[in-house]
Parts: C-alpha cells; sequence; structure tokens
C-alpha cells in the first residue's frame, strides 16, 4: 500500500521483505550517532523492525500518520523511514492538530537532496490531507546537514536542548492563516 509518492521515493509501510536493508542501516554507526545511539546488531534490529511491523498492523483501517518505509525507485530499494507522527506533550498525550516530522535515511542516500525531497512531500501531506496546523522536528546539534534541510524546509528553530549525551535543536514549522496566506 502506497502512503505517497515523490519523483524518486515511495512511501509504504513496511514489509518482511525490508529486513536485510533494515539491519544494515540500523548497524552503520555513523547513521545511528545521529539517530538514536550505538549501532544495533541484527538481532536487535530485528527486534525493532518486527515491533514496526506489528505496530502498523491496525486491520481496521490504515493509519494515516507514521514513518512509512522509503523506497528509492531508481533501486527499488529500501533506504529508510520517513513520515509524520503524533506530536505529544510532556505527558505524552497527542496534541490535536500537530504532527511530528521526521526522516531517516541510510548513510548511502545522504547528501542528495532526498531527504528535503521526503520533508516536502510530508508537509504537503501533514498539512493539507491530514489538515494539521503545526508540524515540529528535531535534529541532533551536530547533523548540520539535517538541520539545513529543516530550514530549507521552512522550519524555525525554538528550543535547544540536551538529550543524554547530545544536544539538540527543535523546531516548527505552522500553515499560514487564511489572512496572511
Amino acid at each position: 500500500m502506497i502512503i505517497l509518492e515523490t519523483e524518486r521515493l515511495l512511501f509504504r509501510l513496511h514489509e518482511e521483505a525490508d529486513l536485510d536493508d533494515y539491519c544494515e542501516m540500523m548497524a552503520d554507526p555513523e547513521f545511528r550517532r545521529f539517530s538514536g545511539g550505538k549501532a544495533l546488531l541484527r538481532e536487535e534490529a530485528e527486534k525493532s523492525l518486527c515491533s514496526i511491523l506489528i505496530g502498523q498492523r491496525d486491520w481496521l483501517r490504515p493509519k494515516p500518520m507514521g514513518l512509512f518505509a522509503t523506497i528509492f525507485k531508481e533501486e527499488s530499494r529500501y533506504i529508510g523511514r520517513c513520515g509524520v507522527y503524533p506530536h505529544r506533550d510532556e505527558a505524552n498525550l497527542v496534541i490535536s492538530g500537530e504532527g511530528t516530522l521526521g526522516y531517516y535515511l541510510a548513510r548511502p542516500y545522504w547528501g542528495r537532496g532526498l531527504a528535503t525531497e521526503a520533508g516536502r512531500a510530508f508537509i504537503q501531506y501533514g498539512f493539507g490531507e491530514l489538515g494539521l496546523t503545526r508540524l515540529v522536528a528535531g535534529a541532533n546539534a551536530q547533523n548540520l546537514a539535517s538541520n539545513r534541510v529543516l530550514v530549507k524546509l521552512g522550519f524555525v528553530w525554538i528550543h535547544s536542548g540536551q538529550g543524554g549525551e547530545h544536544s539538540y535543536y527543535d523546531y516548527e514549522l505552522r500553515t499560514p492563516s487564511p489572512q496572511t496566506a
């Protein structure tokens, strides 16, 4: 089931066939440095993908928000996870009308403009299809490329913080009000 498509990418639900590419991405220490800590062993990555597969099995209806498998069309290859997922407050409650933009791409696909392409698609999807009024995003302060992508997409810095060993920046993007559009 294709959720969204761009010129070079397609976004769909994760599949068991994504396992090898997913595990390779999660085992890359440089990728993990910016997206969650240490590289994962194969067994840990398999459990991670298994929980993603279980989480997306809502037989009653497809979920409109989440991080979707990202496929590089030219190679028909799984290259990461991108999407808009629910934004939560400090009490872990979903904030109505808000989403969080996320893009996590395997290192061989960095520097090609793919995060920007995915971000644009999910901004349009979030504001247009989902009717959101605000998107937030965060990036590791050391991940200069990811921070540049967010600025290029129109996000505005709102906060800096420290999470564990890493500093991060938080950004937001709001829909223009009808009076300013």
